[in-house]
């Protein structure tokens, strides 16, 4: 695999699809979708491949893998939703200034991005499509274990891309699951403007060490929900449910439940075995562990240690500990999570509102589940990533937080006094 030639060939590609119309690009995407439905059966015998070559993986990772015709039917839905958006290049914001002189702030394509992530095969739609609606080449490097998966989803978008006369090198895919190519892609600032890795520690690590190009970082979760002293309590065990068993593997699944003692008593009996019921593992406060072994005596009940606060599960584990008031439970979130989404389930509107100011996570949710951290819930279609980073684009990035914009000054030969 030749990485320059790959590189080079999409840097070339960055004119050519940002002059495209919002009509073509809408285009582009509704072939793709149509590719999809279309090809159903031979995407998913590759994606049985991959499965049946990969037997060993962590159930979680496995979960991520997997392919069926809902989750398929999904991703054209979102497609859909992504051509319906507006023109992410379309503006609306100009001036004129007293002298006459013509101001406007023009949305543009960042240009070449690579993205960097692991199982998930829809990720690799989500990002392209995302791409082509916001005039953006993208090179894509999924996990190895999702290849055949990738191969098949690419080919169909390159299929899309050459219908529409537009360049199939607009989206580039890494054949080649080598490691040694993302240092190598990297190091690659002249041809690459943005990275975004999307996936744990040691990916988001390795980009944050070796990247010459602006990196946006996301990926790793540590959600927590604060259940304050007076709830509803009818939407409590739901909320969490959801939180938790909606899709355990992604990175807003709740990972942590911090409980106001004031609710001990009334709750931990009906969160444990509600939790327990589910089949969920539990790892209990040390100072809890006997009380809890009393409520409920199942082996899933376990003693949490220090790693369990600040562990991102990604599977059907959940930690829980009490707290004395609002202020230790932001505490606790303060140094544990990793800034991606975080909660509190309270009735008590000063307490909402202190939460959700002194919570610096990418999103904060009140009486609701952390999973609505996502593109598609927030309306953006889908997301290339979610960003845990303080500073701007942050939270799930859609087709506005992926691209710049430029001043275009238009005059009558104005001079500068």
């Amino acid at each position: 695999m030749n990485l320059i030639s790959i590189c080079k060939s999409a840097r070339e590609c960055t004119k050519e699809i940002g002059s495209l119309s919002n009509l073509k690009r809408n285009q582009i995407l509704k072939d793709i979708s149509e590719n999809l439905n279309s090809q159903e059966s031979l995407i998913l015998r590759a994606n049985k491949k991959d499965l049946a070559n990969n037997t060993r993986l962590p159930i979680e990772i496995r979960e991520r893998l997997i392919l069926n015709p809902k989750k398929l039917r999904n991703i054209i839905t979102s497609i859909n939703n992504i051509r319906k958006l507006n023109d992410p290049l379309l503006s609306n914001e100009e001036f004129t200034r007293n002298d006459g002189l013509v101001i406007k702030k023009q949305p543009v394509p960042i240009g070449v991005i690579a993205a960097i992530y692991e199982s998930r095969p829809n990720v690799t739609i989500d990002i392209a499509c995302l791409s082509i609606k916001s005039g953006n080449v993208a090179i894509l490097r999924g996990g190895k274990e999702s290849l055949n998966t990738n191969l098949s989803l690419t080919k169909i978008i390159k299929e899309a891309l050459k219908k529409n006369n537009v360049s199939s090198n607009c989206i580039q895919y890494l054949k080649d699951p080598n490691r040694k190519y993302i240092n190598e892609m990297l190091g690659m600032d002249e041809y690459i403007d943005l990275v975004i890795p999307r996936g744990g520690k040691e990916l988001v690590n390795n980009v944050s060490r070796n990247a010459k190009m602006r990196a946006i970082f996301g990926g790793i979760g540590v959600s927590h929900l604060f259940i304050d002293e007076k709830i509803d309590e009818e939407s409590l065990l739901p909320i969490l449910e959801n939180a938790k068993t909606q899709a355990p593997s992604v990175c807003n699944a709740l990972d942590t439940i911090l409980l106001h003692e004031k609710q001990q008593n009334k709750l931990l009996p009906k969160i444990i075995n509600h939790f327990i019921g589910l089949g969920i593992e539990m790892r209990i406060q040390p100072k809890l562990f006997q009380k809890a072994k009393k409520i409920n005596p199942s082996g899933l009940i376990k003693k949490a240690s220090e790693k369990d606060w600040g562990q991102e599960y990604l599977n059907l584990i959940v930690s829980l500990k009490t707290v004395p008031s609002i202020e230790s439970a932001i505490k606790h979130i303060d140094r544990h999570s990793y800034g991606h989404t975080d909660g509190i389930i309270s009735n008590i509107i000063k307490n909402q509102k202190i939460f959700t100011e002194k919570v610096n996570s990418s999103a904060v949710t009140v009486n609701a589940s952390t999973r609505f951290n996502d593109g598609g819930e927030l309306g953006l279609g889908a997301e290339i990533a979610v960003s845990t980073t303080k500073v701007s684009p942050r939270g799930p990035l859609g087709l506005n937080e992926i691209t710049s914009y430029k001043w275009i000054i238009v005059g009558k030969g104005h001079i500068r006094s």
